[in-house]
């Protein structure tokens, strides 16, 4: 994405060697007396004392900004505990990381830093690599509310920093000798402060305690799932943190529902992708029967394993991690009931399965759960997997570091079949996807290189510009995972021949290059080039042409030109789309081209885009032969979200990111529809229900009165809107409450029975017509989204933009009978009134990945208000 100034202030911390020391506070050390003595003489609050309840009492959650104050305390007042902040978060808060060891460990911080990022050489010699695994020390990572209603996690930790703080026992003085733990209070400090203090702030009153909208301002729960596009702020801050302090595993501790185990610990279940590397999955399965074990000891019962968690896991959702030698251990503890208080059975009988098998031995025996269960049971699931890796640190330190990235390194050979490189040739349709493509690999610290000169490879000759990306080097592995095309384990999604294919956990692809728009060749034997290592990677250089006397230029094939349209519209620069193909500047331009005239206006803005994107843009001195379209000047959007939807967070953060002029629409907004937006968007995830009851007033703070229903009047004016000339864009299940409000020709046409038809987050094969405005700029055939979407049958009179072809539609991922959408629709434009609708039934900006066919979005959201016309004169009629 373009820079922000957000994106230059984490640039700048991120390339910085040092963290910032947040400044110690000085306050009371809080209620209560209970103290501890440290080594300096120094006085240590226990958190019940200094909070005023013990860590886990029903009812009571420590809030965030209190909870700092404490850490910030401890680490005064200890030589065991260094509280530093790693960054600013999304809301502007603190995003806070603690290191943990003993003095002498982190005096010594930088030297283990250096070694162990030496030991993710696979270049460094097995003699060298030994002795720095037997003279550093492994870095453990905890994590806690990654996902902020999980609250039980964070105040756990709270008690495990003061116990490593302040304890004096042979198993402390073993972990801080042995090991630094980089303690991560919260994953997402912005959804700390929101949920804990909303709870905080409800009680008392008849207000539902659980925050009700998203807990990260753009993804939600979703921010687990950023880990190969690295788009949010808190992703870049943590991937930065394991980049530079490699810890060995990392634990991090999750909630899940309130039915399955007590508590959810590796050995991971089936299928095996081959994505990971052998070693980290080993140890994580370890990690995970060493938790277990301390758990039943304790007589903690309903301690589940496998059976969930399938690692056919892409980078999404596996995590960069992994692919640096870092074994995930996860933990997911069962939920209480509104986040703190007990949750008991309505049938009275014990909570959780009842099967007493291998993969639980002790199936929990009650019928109610607790926040301080919650507490308990993930202190001493850390309490353990902590102490593993401090008894075998030399063997955690080699095997994690060094041996994955020497697997990494020869990866053709450990894993046959793996092509020696991916070529992304130069000259493509899209530059600009191209560069955030190599963008991606930058921040993920592979080793890039780009062609100075022509070369062959696999039989193919590649111009000079070519980007290449060996799979012989530390990230082999990772390069692999997201460059190939994905292939559902089929057999290995079977625990025996005749048992039910096992559903994937997550999605079945990340493929980054359809995923982005951008052709990449594998190449299976090895070559030779004149290759030069890439040290940043940086937009296309273009050049302006000369002001020309009849107009500007920009082709539409690039997703990057919704950066030049939406700053075209900030500066107020007339644009004309061309309605068909016409060639001007010694060349072909296809229909959607961007024409404006040459004033110094559109010469600075042009410019600025250009240079940030890589887009070319072209001169002409005359206007181009062609009808087209007046964009109307500050199109005004509109996004329908509602509370809580993922979906519409991610298309708030796309829509931020591309400079569009939008606002969400808030239930006063439907008074004035037509006066205050002319294209609304309704996004994935959006109901009828979602606009007409919406959140409950009677249950929800006033602050949230903007997601509240507005009833069938509310329904009947959106209706109305569209009918009365607005233009309404509706994505992926918003396509269905579009197709349900206006009454459209249209029938999803997709098979119900998944027995028959099953694709659960693919890439299919997908046509469009560039002729047709919604598909500007589309190749005429690229992989489209799918995850068990809709696809339309037309009924009536429509533009189809985008259709299936025949055939065996998979292109990357798992996919189940995908024939039976031969000739179904998948992008849809038609009349209704006197106004535009336009459908997306699969949806095509799933979590921001496909970006490919971010060009139907926006084409649609400024095409539908457009005015049309003979041609880019300004003085022309109307066609």
């Amino acid at each position: 994405m373009l820079p922000r100034r957000t994106a230059r202030v984490l640039a700048a911390v991120l390339t910085s060697a040092a963290l910032v020391a947040a400044p110690v506070r000085s306050d009371a050390l809080g209620v209560g007396s209970s103290v501890t003595l440290t080594a300096q003489g120094k006085t240590i609050p226990a958190p019940k004392d200094y909070f005023g309840f013990a860590m886990g009492t029903t009812g009571r959650l420590a809030g965030f900004d209190r909870i700092k104050q404490y850490f910030r305390l401890v680490a005064d007042r200890s030589d065991r505990v260094e509280y530093k902040v790693a960054d600013t978060t999304t809301l502007g808060n603190e995003y806070p990381v603690m290191f943990v060891s003993s003095p002498g460990n982190l005096r010594d911080l930088d030297r283990i830093v250096r070694d162990n990022q030496r030991l993710a050489d696979p270049r460094v010699s097995e003699q060298e690599a030994r002795r720095l695994a037997e003279r550093s020390k492994p870095v453990y990572l905890l994590e806690g509310t990654l996902h902020s209603t999980e609250v039980g996690n964070t105040q756990a930790l709270v008690d495990i920093v003061h116990r490593f703080a302040t304890e004096k026992s042979d198993y402390t003085d073993t972990v801080l000798e042995n090991a630094v733990l980089m303690v991560i209070p919260s994953g997402n400090p912005d959804g700390q402060h929101l949920v804990v203090d909303h709870f905080n702030e409800t009680a008392g009153t008849a207000y539902n305690r659980v925050y009700p909208d998203l807990y990260h301002k753009y993804v939600g729960h979703d921010n687990n799932r950023d880990w190969f596009m690295f788009s949010q702020r808190e992703t870049r801050t943590r991937v930065w943190l394991e980049q530079t302090y490699r810890p060995v595993a990392g634990h991090y501790m999750h909630q899940a529902g309130t039915g399955g185990p007590r508590l959810w610990t590796p050995p991971y279940d089936e299928p095996l992708g081959d994505g990971v590397d052998p070693v980290t999955i080993q140890s994580a399965n370890t990690q995970g029967q060493v938790a277990a074990r301390a758990l039943v000891a304790e007589n903690k019962k309903g301690v589940g394993s496998d059976d969930a968690y399938g690692i056919f896991w892409n980078a999404d959702v596996m995590g960069y991690s992994t692919f640096l030698g870092t074994s995930l251990f996860l933990t997911e503890i069962a939920s209480a009931r509104d986040l703190a208080y007990p949750f008991t059975s309505s049938d009275g009988k014990p909570l959780g399965p009842q099967n007493k098998t291998v993969r639980m031995l002790q199936p929990y025996d009650r019928n109610t759960w607790t926040l301080e269960q919650i507490v308990a049971y993930a202190k001493t699931a850390a309490y353990a997997g902590i102490e593993n890796i401090a008894k075998n640190p030399e063997s955690w330190l080699f095997n994690n570091l060094h041996q994955v990235a020497r697997n990494g390194a020869a990866l053709p050979d450990v894993q046959p079949g793996t092509p020696e490189a991916y070529v992304i040739p130069a000259g493509q349709r899209d530059p600009f996807a191209v560069y955030e493509l190599m963008k991606l690999f930058e921040f993920g610290r592979a080793e890039i290189d780009q062609a100075r000169a022509a070369f062959t490879a696999g039989g193919r000759t590649y111009p000079a510009g070519s980007y290449v990306l060996r799979t012989r080097q530390p990230l082999g592995r990772w390069i692999h995972q997201l460059l190939q095309a994905d292939v559902y384990p089929e057999k290995a999604a079977r625990k025996c021949a005749d048992c039910p294919l096992i559903m994937p956990y997550s999605e079945t692809t990340d493929n980054a290059g359809l995923l982005l728009g951008v052709d990449v060749d594998p190449v299976e034997k090895a070559f030779t080039g004149q290759l030069q290592r890439v040290p940043r990677v940086v937009p296309q250089p273009v050049r302006m042409p000369a002001a020309p006397r009849g107009a500007y230029l920009v082709a539409p094939e690039s997703y990057g030109l919704a950066h030049v349209l939406s700053r075209l519209q900030k500066a107020t620069v007339p644009v004309f789309r061309a309605g068909e193909e016409f060639e001007a500047a010694g060349r072909r331009f296809a229909p959607g081209t961007v024409v404006v005239p040459p004033t110094p206006a559109a010469r600075r803005t042009l410019q600025d885009a250009s240079a940030a994107t890589g887009l070319q843009v072209h001169g002409s001195d005359e206007l181009p032969k062609a009808a087209g379209f007046r964009l109307k000047p500050g199109t005004r959007v509109g996004l329908i979200r509602g509370a809580n939807n993922m979906p519409g967070g991610w298309m708030t953060w796309m829509l931020d990111q591309y400079g569009v002029n939008y606002k969400v629409v808030g239930a006063d907004d439907y008074a004035d529809l037509d006066g205050r937006f002319d294209t609304i968007v309704v996004s994935d995830g959006v109901s009828k229900d979602t606009i007409v009851k919406g959140l409950d007033p009677a249950k929800n703070p006033p602050r949230f009165a903007w997601a509240r229903g507005v009833g069938e009047a509310g329904w009947d004016a959106l209706r109305g809107f569209v009918s009365g000339g607005g233009n309404l864009v509706a994505i992926g299940s918003g396509s269905e409450t579009a197709r349900q409000l206006l009454d459209l020709p249209v029938e999803n046409a997709a098979p119900a029975d998944q027995a028959k038809f099953n694709v659960p987050g693919a890439l299919l094969r997908a046509s469009y017509r560039p002729d047709v405005p919604a598909a500007w700029g589309m190749p005429k055939e690229w992989p489209v989204w799918f995850n068990r979407d809709a696809a339309y049958r037309v009924k009536g009179e429509a533009d189809v933009a985008s259709a299936y072809p025949g055939g065996n539609l998979l292109a990357s991922g798992y996919g189940h009978g995908t024939e039976a959408l031969d000739g179904l629709a998948n992008v849809v434009s038609l009349k209704v009134g006197k106004g535009h609708a336009t459908l997306a039934a699969s949806e095509i900006t799933f979590r921001s990945w496909p970006r490919a066919t971010w060009p139907i979005v926006i084409n649609s959201i400024y095409h539908g208000p457009s005015e049309p016309a003979r041609s880019a004169r300004p003085d022309d009629p109307r066609g």
